[in-house]
């Protein structure tokens, strides 16, 4: 049997801060699902109309995006709901044990999920609900999605989802009026019955192309819509930029083929070319704009991305929280009125960058929903009050071998002490045989400084599986 952990209570959850400026947390419900690059479970059917692009997505089967996207991923974004409706998706079983006859009863993504949330105290838990298939979802208030999804255009959002959509929107960021990075927006030029014709394609694609080859290097392309940092690319000098054009070709030209007549007023063929800023100085807001447009800053955190540029975790410094709100104050206030004049309110990111020469801060990226650190802000009280861990570490996504059972065990001393906290877990099959039990998790760690919460994070990383290349 699982030890018995210290139960993990926020500061404040979602249902709180929905409260704020006389809101009311009973009519809002999330729907969460990372998008995959392709339909990876029967009860998430694709997008044709809310596209989104991930070009440096990893080569993973559909069992394994599954637990990434709608299982582990799903709950990490959930963690701090509070007691508002929280509906995920339900995974189908693995492929082995559907062949053996031994799925498990209730399902095991669903048994893991509720495992997550019973970490926290119970008045902080969510009400969690699962969407098995959704010509029959029935949400019991306006649902506030984590991405747009077509099929929820059918229910009430909290907001539109086409605005949702396009406040997503990179091209849209570009041309805002906000203190964007510098850069030039390549729009798509064909109409969407054009877009069977192959000849049009590739020339259309070697058209936008051709203004990326024209640009001196260093700059960054971003496509339009893509999620943690999957459809970025860093040109740092010509010979990069030439030797990503093959891949580049393919991709744009399946962007292009996305277009509908549904979707062509949403704009969602487009490049991104944005002025390259140097140093490492990328700082991820964390935010809660109330119904009344008031903007709450809950953290700032430093991102950690991977070689190719794809988000694997966050660090979090509890003391400098206060200065890093004033810091970047003017910067909060711009982006609350943008984003609550269009209709939004509720949980979101900025990603902003600072010229280290100038000081100028650029908005880079806003993700307008809830971010994968959205938490770390919140277990302040848990970390640094309570056990006096200045510093908050975030692996996500975790993949290992065995169940949450050996995990807790090799680190049972750390997650007594409350040092480690699991935020997202699901057990998957593989292997040749589909015998091997893996897992995807997300883990918050804490640590009295930089240093000694890096420690137990290399000994947890030590355990995860290499990426499939």
């Amino acid at each position: 049997m699982a030890p018995q952990f210290p139960p993990v209570e926020l500061d404040r959850t979602l249902h709180d801060l929905y409260a704020e400026d006389n809101g009311d947390p009973n009519n809002v419900a999330h729907v969460i699902a990372l998008a995959p690059p392709f339909q990876c479970a029967a009860p998430l059917p694709p997008n044709k109309k809310y596209i989104y692009q991930t070009p440096m997505a990893p080569r993973l089967d559909g069992d394994v995006y599954a637990r990434i996207c709608l299982g582990n991923g799903a709950q990490n974004h959930g963690f701090m709901s509070g007691p508002i409706p929280l509906y995920l998706f339900d995974i189908d079983p693995p492929q082995y044990d559907v062949a053996n006859l031994q799925i498990e009863s209730p399902p095991a993504a669903r048994t893991d999920a509720h495992r997550v949330y019973n970490c926290l105290v119970p008045w902080q838990r969510p009400k969690l609900r699962f969407i098995s298939d959704p010509q029959t979802f029935k949400p019991s208030a306006p649902v506030s999605p984590y991405p747009p999804l077509d099929f929820l255009d059918k229910h009430a959002c909290i907001v539109s989802q086409e605005a949702h959509y396009g406040l997503l929107s990179k091209r849209n960021l570009a041309l805002s009026g906000l203190p964007a990075a510098p850069g030039t927006v390549i729009e798509g030029s064909l109409a969407p019955e054009e877009v069977q014709d192959e000849e049009k394609v590739a020339r259309e694609t070697q058209r936008m192309l051709d203004v990326v080859r024209a640009r001196p290097t260093p700059f960054v392309l971003k496509f339009p819509q893509s999620l943690s940092g999957q459809g970025v690319f860093v040109m740092s000098d010509e010979e990069s930029k030439a030797s990503r054009m093959p891949f580049l070709e393919g991709e744009v030209a399946r962007m292009i083929r996305t277009l509908t007549p549904e979707n062509a007023v949403l704009s969602p063929v487009s490049l991104v070319i944005q002025a390259f800023i140097p140093g490492n100085y990328t700082r991820n807001l964390s935010l809660f704009i109330t119904h009344a447009g008031r903007p709450i800053f809950i953290s700032c955190a430093e991102q950690f991305l991977d070689d190719e540029g794809i988000y694997r975790g966050s660090i979090l410094d509890y003391h400098a929280q206060e200065e890093l709100e004033g810091q970047y104050k003017d910067t909060i206030e711009k982006v609350a009125a943008h984003v609550h004049k269009q209709g939004f309110y509720g949980p979101m990111g900025a990603d902003v960058m600072t010229d280290p020469s100038t000081g100028t801060q650029y908005i880079v990226d806003l993700n307008v929903r809830i971010t994968g650190d959205y938490m770390m802000g919140p277990l302040r009280g848990h970390f640094l009050e309570r056990r006096g861990l200045a510093v908050s570490y975030l692996i996500t996504p975790l993949v290992v071998l065995g169940d949450r059972d050996a995990f807790e065990e090799r680190f049972e001393s750390e997650m007594m002490e409350g040092r480690m906290i699991v935020i997202g877990w699901v057990r998957g099959k593989g292997g040749r045989s589909g015998k091997h039990v893996y897992s995807v998790a997300s883990v918050v760690i804490g640590g009295r400084d930089r240093e000694h919460a890096l420690e137990l994070v290399g000994r947890v990383n030590a355990l995860a599986l290499a990426k499939p290349q």
